[in-house]
């Protein structure tokens, strides 16, 4: 995420033009941030709270899914939510409220930006946790199929998801301390330099450099074992062209392998769109590392590292923002449920109101025909329609008979 380096900034580099007779360092950076935060960055947070709320409701419905991946899932799409809107609290006030602005010290006060900026750092980093969790879980179940369901338990699950909900407080108390001696004055100017080098350090490569390449190797296995998957599949349909009795129970298995290997690929067409952005890190991460030692006081570094971490954050919301339409394009069956959980819900609202009023004055229901006989009437035959005209006459019957007898 985009860090609090307007402390550091040089003045007299912000007021020096980037390019002759035109805008100045500090402009072009404003710029740089109303474009790629607000004009960009702004709809793919409000998107990314929608379509990650609609992906909590597709995945508890969703019954198919391995529980320990679906308990995955849910948390991811609920971290994105609160991801994306603790983002649009930190970044988009300054960008409405000028310099003239009442509310604009507010926002910028400590009071205001430790809390939120600090939980913005906690769910990125718990986000890119839990991707990585559901990552190497997808590596286990394709590259050790027997294992894995031995080793990867939902009690395994929780206790993962703790210790990366712990790993990702403890990698921002830094950030956290920084932020909290912001204001403190000259006298801590050492000990937040300390800091900020160390909550550099704990971002690039905690954050973002380990979970990139554990996402890149996790991908590049679970690719090729589902490539040898589909070939051992291609194989085994070759030999078995015609059917035999003893094959019964592996066809009865087909269903539920075919849809173990569709999760898969989507949950690697995912692994993949997230790991695309968090490429825009790696500059980030470079500069912070080795800012220190290569150009300390440069204008190039201080405008290069604004661009970079603008470019980042934006890719971070991508991330919380795509995870849906990844699922939603790849996958027919998340579509289905999607359409059916918006037309039922519509549906039933409709047919409750259309019924309500149809019954007040007895006329059919919804989708019933007029012609439709109600489970309350009784379908008499011909024969006994007739049985039942003749009844009148059995009395008549009966005493003609008596008559008979007695005669």
């Amino acid at each position: 995420m985009t860090t609090n380096a307007s402390a550091n900034s040089n003045t007299s580099c912000l007021r020096t033009e980037t390019w002759p007779a035109g805008l100045t360092n500090g402009d072009f950076i404003d710029l740089n941030r109303f474009i790629f935060l607000t004009v960009i960055g702004l709809p793919v947070c409000a998107v990314g709270v929608v379509t990650s709320a609609l992906s909590i409701f597709l995945f508890c419905r969703d019954t198919t899914t391995p529980r320990t991946t679906r308990k995955l899932l849910v948390l991811t799409s609920l971290t994105d939510v609160h991801f994306l809107i603790f983002s649009m609290l930190y970044l988009q006030p300054l960008t409405f409220c000028k310099g003239g602005s009442i509310c604009r010290p507010f926002y910028k006060s400590t009071g205001y930006i430790l809390p939120i900026f600090s939980l913005v750092n906690i769910l990125e980093s718990l986000r890119n946790s839990l991707v990585v969790l559901i990552g190497v879980e997808r590596f286990l179940i394709i590259c050790f199929p027997v294992r894995s369901k031995v080793w990867w338990n939902g009690r395994l699950i929780n206790r993962l998801i703790a210790a990366c909900f712990g790993f990702s407080v403890l990698v921002r108390l830094p950030l956290i301390c920084y932020l909290a001696l912001e204001n403190a004055g000259s006298e801590w100017s050492e000990v937040m330099a300390w800091l900020y080098q160390l909550h550099s350090c704990t971002d690039s490569v905690l954050v973002s450099l380990i979970p990139l390449i554990i996402l890149i190797v996790c991908s590049l296995q679970i690719g090729r074992g589902l490539r040898r998957s589909d070939l051992f599949r291609q194989r085994q349909r070759q030999r078995q062209s015609v059917p035999i009795d003893g094959h019964k129970e592996n066809t009865c298995s087909s269903p539920s392998v075919s849809r173990g290997v569709k999760l898969t690929r989507a949950l690697l067409t995912g692994i993949i769109t997230f790991t695309l952005f968090m490429l825009p890190l790696v500059p980030v991460s470079i500069i912070q590392i080795v800012s220190r030692y290569v150009f300390p006081s440069s204008c190039v570094y201080l405008v290069a590292l604004h661009v970079c971490s603008y470019v980042a954050a934006l890719g971070s919301q991508l991330n919380s923002t795509a995870n849906f339409f990844v699922y939603i394009v790849y996958w027919g069956r998340y579509r289905r449920m999607l359409l059916r959980m918006l037309h039922c819900e519509c549906l039933d609202r409709v047919q409750r109101l259309d019924n309500k009023l149809k019954l007040d004055i007895d006329l059919p229901r919804r989708f019933e025909s007029v012609f439709v006989r109600h489970k309350s009437e009784r379908k008499v035959s011909p024969l006994a329609q007739q049985v039942q005209w003749s009844l009148p006459d059995i009395p008549a019957s009966v005493d003609l008979l008596h008559e008979g007898l007695q005669a």
